[in-house]
């Protein structure tokens, strides 16, 4: 048990970037609408500040 602990961190060690990847394309896609409703009120804001100057 204590080698198959110690081969888990050794591959979390070895793949961090892969693995810190992967959470965040999950992050996104479960929560798509309120990512996609963040882009799109962000994107308005610009739009309006740049219209009323």
């Amino acid at each position: 048990m204590k080698e198959f602990v110690n081969d888990i961190q050794d591959l979390i060690v070895k793949h961090w970037g892969k693995l810190l990847v992967v959470v965040l394309v999950v992050g996104v896609i479960t929560n798509y609408n309120d990512v996609k409703r963040g882009v799109v009120d962000g994107r308005n804001s610009v739009d309006n500040t740049t219209q009323t100057k």
